[in-house]
């Protein structure tokens, strides 16, 4: 009598294979999860990391709009001026002496005529001797210069009411004249009042107002001035001019007792009138070289 031996209580062979897979399946997909969790990269993403200064600088998203370069301007060129490099000699630059008519249409105190009081060539360059100006370093307001120059020479116009003097210092070359008109500006703008001492004499004192530049193509400076001398103060319109080498220098003076210097230098016209005046001048000399 054969006899069999059963496989388990309640248990099938074809049911006990079933659950062989299912053992052998658990187990692989146990493996499967251990792989993922030890090798993240296979299934995550890499982090976003801020972008670097080069990344902002070539990337296009990331760059700020160029705000718009606005073109340099032209600077304008002016035009030369007419005989900035002009030559005169002691000769030609007599031409530059005001004309006695231009200043009886042009300064009220001068309508009744004027008269010549220091002709061409009467007067030399410098302070008389024994003269001094002090503080020293004002010597060039009085002189123009402070060495002698290539050639000097004055003329004189007035009446009771007018004394219109005019220097003209000749320097060798438009360049030597600039650098000294220059230095002749700077000791005006640093010398707002100085003395003359002057042998004989009560001296004289200056009292200047700020220089001002004048009208005109030309470089020029004009201010106002007191003058004091033997007790008496007379109001003055002071200017310079530069013409090509020469520095043209004048003085309009009110003279007078009365107490009211501002009415007294009204007589004179305006600082403006009188800077036109020798601009005008300057460039007929100018033209009169051809």
């Amino acid at each position: 009598m054969t006899s069999t031996v059963p496989d388990g209580p309640g248990t099938s062979p074809a049911r006990s294979r079933r659950s062989g897979w299912w053992w052998l399946t658990g187990i692989a997909l146990l493996g499967l999860v251990v792989v993922l969790v030890l090798q993240p990269w296979s299934h995550e993403t890499e982090p976003l990391l801020p972008p670097t200064e080069s990344a902002l600088s070539t990337s296009p998203r990331s760059a700020s709009p160029t705000a718009p370069t606005a073109a340099p301007s032209a600077t304008p060129t002016l035009p030369p001026v007419p005989g900035a490099e002009a030559v005169f000699d002691d000769s030609t630059m007599r031409a530059l002496f005001v004309r006695p008519r231009v200043l009886e249409d042009t300064v009220p105190a001068a309508q009744d005529g004027v008269a010549l009081r220091i002709r061409s060539g009467e007067l030399a360059w410098g302070l008389p001797d024994g003269s001094r100006v002090e503080p020293e370093r004002c010597t060039a307001a009085v002189t123009v210069v402070t060495t002698a120059p290539a050639a000097f020479d004055a003329r004189a116009w007035g009446n009771a009411g007018l004394d219109f003097t005019q220097t003209l210092t000749l320097l060798p070359d438009a360049a030597s004249a600039a650098e000294a008109f220059r230095e002749l500006v700077t000791t005006v703008d640093g010398c707002p009042r100085y003395r003359q001492v002057n042998p004989g004499m009560d001296g004289a004192v200056w009292t200047a107002e700020p220089a001002i530049e004048g009208q005109g193509v030309y470089p020029s400076i004009v201010q106002e001035v007191v003058h004091e001398a033997e007790g008496q103060r007379t109001p003055t319109f002071r200017g310079h001019l530069l013409v090509g080498n020469v520095v043209v220098s004048w003085t309009a003076a009110a003279p007078g007792d009365g107490d009211d210097l501002g009415a007294r230098l009204a007589t004179l016209g305006t600082a403006d009138s009188l800077s036109m005046l020798m601009q005008e001048r300057a460039q007929a000399a100018v033209q009169g070289l051809g």
